[in-house]
């Protein structure tokens, strides 16, 4: 293998895989990226055996010496790639089967290499072919805000491993996440065109979540999404940025996500339907009010407590070492009067994912779940259970 090429490129395409490359594993291949050159591309797989990242970058006429592939250490070939100039252009090939050489001006690195056909792909060997799937079409915009909206409600660790992840439901003209740990839910949906009549579901594990949402952009673009029985994968384009003179090259991005096998539970059942009290409040002013008296609250709980009446929120906390913070807040409420009290990170999760103006909270009584809403968002859904105290 024998490869020329710009550090600007190389690098940007090193930083789109290196994140899913998982740096204590009992795999030591796993700490390597593959590398893979043929006369007109060169192609990086990094993974964690959870999640696989490929970048396709286009090779200009030339850059191939010697068509070929070996694997690298991840960490390694960043260091070394940050550490040269800007301008610099890296030449790197084998020198044995063992040991690659990276040189760039009068740099020499030699790097343990390993195998490149010992290298575990993801859906390698595996029946969960492009063949066995459902793909769907939807904004790239889009999918990025849907991912953005709910991704917060997720487990963290939790015994129901189902909940450590984030359901994709997509059927007809509509693709809708779902994630909830347990205390709280969040629910999004935007337009897709599923290819097919059926239904589909998959649960996402929280790290392919995290690395969908870094790798997508606010671009108006087409992506493809393929749910197989294992397996989920997006496609996507990315824009490298040159240096001034340079050319603009498009770089590929091929991400695969394990899926995780379980049954995620009936989310419609948990939604609030039959509340009779309404609140309305302006989202900023909710949101300062929140973090102030917050700061009072019992640090491990984090309880608020809040009053309503007509036109009138008294919210208030108090801790063990007898502090308290009240502050009353001007609102719009129909209903009887009624208190409550939530975990206030709870809600300003759930206030930092609003774009509108205005807060609406659907309440019944003081034991049942709220319902949250942006009253000019259709599609968002916020459900917070209460706190018992």
């Amino acid at each position: 293998m024998k490869l020329k090429i710009t550090k600007d490129l190389f690098l940007r395409a090193l930083s789109q895989v290196s994140s899913a490359v998982e740096r204590r594993h009992t795999l030591p291949i796993l700490s390597n990226l593959k590398l893979e050159v043929t006369s007109t591309h060169l192609t990086l797989t990094a993974s964690d055996l959870e999640v696989e990242l490929v970048a396709v970058v286009p090779l200009p006429e030339g850059a191939c010496l010697e068509a070929g592939a070996t694997t690298l250490s991840a960490r390694k070939l960043m260091d070394i790639c940050k550490s040269l100039p800007n301008a610099a252009l890296i030449d790197l090939q084998s020198a044995d089967d063992r040991r690659c050489q990276l040189k760039s001006g009068n740099s020499r690195f030699m790097l343990g290499s390993l195998p490149a056909e010992d290298f575990p792909l993801l859906s390698g060997g595996s029946s969960d072919s492009l063949n066995s799937g459902t793909r769907l079409q939807v904004d790239q915009r889009a999918l990025k805000r849907l991912l953005d909206k709910t991704a917060f409600a997720m487990a963290v660790q939790d015994v129901r491993f189902y909940l450590t992840g984030m359901l994709f439901e997509a059927s007809e003209s509509q693709l809708r996440t779902v994630t909830t740990d347990g205390h709280r839910l969040a629910m999004f949906e935007t337009p897709a065109v599923l290819e097919g009549s059926q239904s589909v579901q998959a649960i996402v594990p929280r790290k392919g979540v995290l690395e969908l949402q870094r790798l997508l952009g606010t671009e108006e673009s087409q992506l493809s999404i393929f749910v197989g029985r294992e397996f989920l994968s997006v496609t996507l384009t990315q824009q490298n940025k040159p240096q001034d003179g340079q050319q603009t090259v498009d770089i590929e991005i091929r991400f695969t996500t394990k899926l995780i096998d379980g049954k995620f539970p009936d989310y419609r059942r948990v939604i609030p339907k039959n509340g009779d009290k309404v609140m309305q409040v302006a989202l900023d002013e909710f949101k300062q009010t929140l973090q102030r008296v917050a700061i009072l609250s019992n640090e491990k709980l984090r309880g608020v407590f809040l009053q309503l009446n007509d036109h009138n929120m008294q919210m208030r906390a108090n801790n063990a070492e007898q502090d308290e913070a009240v502050e009353d807040l001007l609102i719009r409420y129909q209903g009887a009067p009624l208190e409550m009290s939530f975990n206030a990170q709870y809600l300003l999760d759930i206030i930092n994912v609003i774009e509108g103006a205005t807060l609406q909270m659907t309440l019944s009584d003081a034991n049942a779940s709220a319902l949250v809403q942006d009253p000019a968002e259709n599609g968002a859904v916020y459900v917070v259970m209460p706190m018992r105290v």
